[in-house]
């Protein structure tokens, strides 16, 4: 910025650039959630009329209200399962002296680089060996397979930030390795597991390729109906689903980010 207070003109066309880029990337959000409170029976934009009725049909529908559940379960133990897995793994690589460690990391993280089409393949052909298939075991074993990778990067991350001399020092004043993991290195990464967490629920929550290969009609989610009814039908109801998903999304980043600064203030002295 020039010092009369203008913005200088390579300043100004960065500022343009921002601008378009992310009315680019928000505009497709808006016009689905506009669309979403269409009255007519088909998608218009923008809306003629103005309608709760696609939101009463998402609610008042078995035929949504159960994929949306087991979804919800479906992340809710792939949280879990991925949180632990992944903050573990993060800290033994992070904090572990052996060799092969940086082979083992990038193993551990492949899955984010493997196509998921490939991964799905594979995993169908091996739960298919152990009769697992179409079964909600199916869908959160896959899915910490593929949500595990982003909570060690995001741990691994907040890991080599952190002080390791803290953890020595509480080993030294007599702490086991247990005690100095809990009461030490868990609640200086703490905002990075939870992170991890919400992210891991959300890519379950949302994810369709491995659910269409290893759900079945005992284990639809929401997004592997949501692909069943593109393919053959349009239904509006699909735009009201798209503005609640997008808001689940923002809730629980929000929600992460208000438990992680109320954490903090308690932790000050």
């Amino acid at each position: 910025m020039k010092p009369n207070g203008r913005l200088s003109p390579g300043r100004a066309v960065l500022w343009i650039f921002c601008a378009l880029l992310l009315t680019f990337l928000i505009a497709p959000i808006v016009v689905i959630v506009i669309t979403s409170f269409n009255a007519n029976p088909y998608l218009e934009f923008p809306p003629r009329a103005a309608s709760l009725r696609w939101y009463g049909s998402f609610f008042s529908s078995a035929h949504w209200v159960e994929p949306t559940l087991l979804s919800a379960k479906i992340a809710a133990i792939t949280m879990i399962l991925a949180t632990l897995l992944g903050t573990g793994a993060a800290i033994g690589i992070v904090r572990g002296r052996f060799r092969a460690k940086r082979g083992l990391e990038l193993f551990l993280v492949s899955p984010i680089v493997v196509p998921i089409v490939v991964l799905a393949l594979g995993l169908y052909f091996l739960f298919s060996s152990y009769h697992v298939l179409g079964t909600p075991l199916a869908l959160c074993l896959g899915h910490t397979v593929i949500a595990t990778p982003i909570v060690i990067v995001i741990v691994a991350a907040a890991l080599r930030l952190s002080d390791p001399s803290m953890e020595l020092a509480a080993r030294s004043l007599g702490a086991n390795f247990w005690r100095a993991l809990w009461f030490v290195t868990i609640p200086s990464i703490k905002s990075a597991v939870l992170s991890g967490a919400a992210f891991a629920f959300l890519i379950s929550f949302d994810e369709v390729v491995v659910a269409i290969f290893l759900g079945g009609p005992d284990a639809t989610t929401l997004p592997k109906r949501m692909w069943e009814t593109i393919r053959f039908e349009i239904d509006p109801t699909l735009t009201a689903i798209s503005s609640l998903l997008t808001l689940i999304a923002v809730l629980v980043l929000v929600c992460v980010e208000l438990v992680r600064r109320a954490a903090d203030l308690v932790s000050r002295p």
